[in-house]
């Protein structure tokens, strides 16, 4: 005799920063949360993209292509998701800015914000007859691209840029032929290009505390990896 399935797990709804789309998403199952700490763990920064993007896929209720998100799209997702499933606050270590003391802060999750989605340039003049359009890499990218995940800020940079290249196509857009584009850029126009992705949207949050040293901290939290 089959075993009955617990718990009908509610659904709520939450916007994708990039797509400006309100979709449904439930809170995620043992099975799912034993998945993400597992790659905690390890501490293999593969496993953990991988277990945060599965997460995502399995908790939305509604036809996504989550490979097509964006970072900041997965990353916003995955925390909701999380603060429906284990609580909708999450405690911080962050260092005050005078002792360099850690402190403990309680961010409330809800209030967590994807900032600088306005005014976004998509294109780039590179030159009177040439234009280059622009976007935001996917998540996925990060999981296939090691150039990105290198520790060098020089090569993750340069790869970022790669991968933000979205219409000035070309029969062979192999990763040579796009690293040759790029490398043939003068300084204005690969600055601009880099301007792109280093003002990429993210996850936002700030932060006031006082320290034990009497220090009143103001500091900005960004991206996923400040908030657990």
């Amino acid at each position: 005799m089959a075993l009955p399935k617990l718990n009908d797990a509610p659904k709520y709804s939450v916007q994708v920063p990039s797509l400006q789309k309100t979709i449904r998403f439930r809170p995620f199952l043992v099975k799912e949360e034993k998945v993400l700490l597992l790659a905690m763990e390890s501490e293999n920064t593969d496993d953990i993209l991988l277990a945060i993007l599965d997460t995502v896929q399995a908790c939305i209720a509604d036809d996504v292509d989550v490979k097509k998100l964006t970072t900041y799209d997965v990353e916003y997702l995955f925390t909701q998701i999380r603060a429906k499933s284990v609580g909708e606050t999450t405690k911080v270590g962050v260092n005050c800015q005078s002792c360099n003391e850690a402190n403990e802060v309680v961010i409330n999750i809800d209030s967590i914000e994807v900032k600088g989605l306005e005014g976004i340039e998509y294109s780039i003049q590179l030159s009177p007859d040439m234009q280059l359009q622009l976007s935001h890499p996917a998540y996925y990218t990060l999981f296939e691209d090691d150039d990105v995940k290198t520790d060098d800020p020089i090569e993750s940079i340069f790869a970022m840029v790669r991968l933000s290249l979205d219409k000035l196509k070309t029969e062979d857009e192999s990763k040579e032929n796009l690293d040759e584009f790029v490398g043939s850029m003068n300084t204005d126009q690969f600055q601009q290009v880099r301007e792109f992705v280093e003002n990429m949207p993210a996850m936002q949050y700030d932060v006031e505390f006082d320290c034990v040293c009497g220090h009143h901290n103001k500091h900005e939290l960004r991206g996923i990896q400040s908030f657990f």
